[in-house]
């Protein structure tokens, strides 16, 4: 199996009517894809559910194993969409976690579990993928197995493939991560409140923390020198469809600081998947690689992945679906460790109870089929989302009532 996921090209987005679209293009595509939303929905606790788009109604319900589209409002849950909002969730340019993260979600009536059920179903019929039902994905391999750098490629190619992460041992040593863990506080005057490369976070003791630094690559060599390096540069060559490294220098590297007992601002990021903002079926999957500073367990923030997510049509975030099969472990990980996971893997970062973790992220893309397109969108996105963002964590009553 690939894991290039990719079925949208930009540049061929069409346009959205809200009345054309639920009552000429959604009914038939629901009818055509019958087969990959019924088992997955039938586990759903689906209610019929209105969108609502600048004023006029449509209701989605589910009944004897279909899905049918009404006129009018006869949901138990309402969500109200602008015509940008609407053309961006049929587009897969958005979902509804991006609307819940930036404060964008307008539901009068119900929660966000109730949209995120029928997204999948709208994901279903306009995407042709299947809803994950329980047992639709399996493994033939120990899903908690580490590698070394004398694993072969093709090994590490199969687990990726299949688990949809990787836990890379000692590629670098402890020696290589002292010298990255020297250049932080060279690094951190040249980060400020205000900066959008900069993030911030209390903690209980109403000290201000400097978290994460963006483009920490600008001002430290030594992490250059080792991301560089062909032992670091293999791992883009592992899924075996054309990875490269696609920020420019100087904008490839976040560095974060993971303090103790954070109670306001982003720090540690809870279950997720990295296209839950949107951009699945445009982007995915990319490689996020995090580079281990220092050690993490379950006691000092530890990475936490569920194997198998990338293969399934699930919620994106902010928690484990419920009721789903695929199990979560942990990745504990010594000083000099990498981990490597899909964008579309779902995983979360357990908050540090006894020291402070420090970790590298940075990764490897897919070149977009038209990057002009792509990148017009993002920046239309970013300047949406920038306005507003607040961290899915600290978004009070994020799963409705």
């Amino acid at each position: 199996m690939s894991v290039d996921l990719r079925t949208r090209v930009d540049s061929e987005q069409a346009p959205v009517e809200a009345g054309r679209f639920f009552r000429e293009t959604l009914p038939p595509l629901l009818d055509s894809h019958q087969a990959q939303i019924a088992h997955g929905a039938s586990e759903l606790p689906l209610e019929d559910f209105c969108i609502e788009t600048d004023g006029e109604p449509w209701t989605l319900c589910w009944h004897e194993d279909r899905v049918s589209v009404e006129a009018g409002n006869h949901g138990t849950a309402r969500v109200r969409l602008t015509s940008e909002q609407l053309s961006d969730i049929v587009n897969d340019q958005s979902t509804p976690v991006a609307f819940m993260s930036t404060r964008q979600l307008d539901m009068p009536e119900g929660g966000l579990p109730d949209f995120l059920n029928w997204w999948l179903v709208l994901r279903a019929a306009l995407d042709g993928r299947q809803i994950h039902a329980r047992g639709d994905v399996q493994f033939d391999t120990d899903i908690r197995r580490s590698f070394t750098p004398d694993d072969s490629d093709e090994e590490m190619r199969a687990f990726l493939e299949q688990a949809g992460y990787l836990h890379l041992q000692g590629l670098f040593s402890e020696e290589e991560m002292a010298a990255v863990e020297a250049d932080f506080p060279k690094a951190a005057p040249h980060f400020e409140k205000g900066d959008p490369r900069a993030w911030f976070a209390t903690t209980q003791d109403g000290v201000e923390h400097l978290v994460r630094m963006e483009g920490f690559d600008r001002y430290s060599e030594v992490t250059v020198a080792l991301i560089d390096e062909e032992r670091f540069q293999r791992i883009a060559r592992i899924p075996g469809v054309s990875h490269t490294m696609t920020r420019k220098p100087g904008a490839r590297v976040g560095a974060l600081i993971k303090p103790i007992g954070v109670v306001k601002g982003i720090s540690d990021v809870p279950w997720h998947k990295d296209c839950s903002l949107g951009r699945h079926s445009y982007e995915c999957c990319n490689l996020t690689v995090g580079i281990s500073v220092t050690g993490a367990d379950a006691s000092c923030g530890q990475l936490r992945v569920v194997p198998g997510t990338h293969r399934a049509l699930v919620w994106p975030a902010p928690c484990v679906q419920p009721g789903l099969d695929l199990e979560p472990i942990d990745l504990p990980t010594r000083t000099g460790d990498v981990t490597v996971h899909l964008s579309c893997t779902q995983h979360m970062s357990q908050p540090p109870v006894t020291k402070t973790r420090k970790v590298l992220y940075t990764g490897f893309g897919q070149q977009a089929v038209d990057p002009e397109a792509a990148e017009a969108n993002r920046q239309r996105l970013n300047t949406v989302r920038s306005k507003t963002h607040t961290s899915i964590s600290q978004q009070p009553g994020y799963l409705g009532n």
